[in-house]
């Protein structure tokens, strides 16, 4: 069942990447961001800026070494290490968008309050956050000997966090929908080669 969903991943992550590549202007990514742009239930900027913050090149590196070093000093090594080769999973990603290399949404086709100049596909937010508390939340559900409440709020936060990047990606105008769909290939395949290498070598 895994296998097969990593195989479609890989199958859908290429997919994508050759479409957005020749077609860098999709319809549908215009009509997707601009719905959820629309939504005025609650003033949203704020919370999709908060949502987005830990995956700024400064803050995200912080949070890695941070969580990395307190497994560390728990005395969990192994996670204290696998925490780290997220970095691998960022550096894969970023070589991605050169190849590919989608222009970013412009502002005249819709809102756009996160300009930037990097290309586009796949949403490394998306990626990272996948690889990352992807990763977290499995070592929440492993490391029973943590005190529960921690892990049950860690895990509940990573998933949260996993889940809410995609709408806050688009809804600051940072990424098409295309581009987020695509960083949760990418980041399945990734986490997934990750987590196998975690319990491969985990010693009984």
């Amino acid at each position: 069942m895994a296998l097969g969903l990593i195989f479609l991943s890989v199958i859908g992550a290429i997919s994508l990447a050759a479409i957005v590549h020749f077609f860098p202007i999709i319809l549908t990514d215009i009509k997707i961001s601009n719905e959820i742009q629309e939504i005025r239930i609650v003033p949203l900027l704020p919370l999709m800026e908060a949502i987005s913050i830990f995956g700024t090149p400064l803050i995200s590196i912080s949070l890695t070494l941070l969580v990395s070093t307190a497994f560390y000093l728990a005395s969990y090594r192994r996670e204290a290490l696998f925490a780290l080769f997220t970095f691998i999973a960022d550096g894969i990603n970023g070589a991605l968008k050169l190849i590919i290399n989608r222009p970013r949404p412009s502002d005249t086709l819709i809102t756009v309050y996160q300009k930037l100049t990097d290309s586009s596909f796949p949403s490394g937010h998306v990626v990272h956050y996948v690889v990352f508390f992807g990763f977290l939340a499995t070592a929440m559900i492993v490391l029973v000997k943590l005190p529960k409440g921690l892990r049950l709020a860690v895990t509940f936060i990573s998933l949260a966090l996993i889940v809410t990047v995609s709408i806050s990606r688009i809804y600051l105008g940072a990424h098409w929908a295309t581009d987020v769909i695509g960083g949760y290939y990418v980041g399945y395949v990734l986490l997934s080669g990750l987590l196998y290498f975690y319990f491969t070598s985990k010693k009984d």
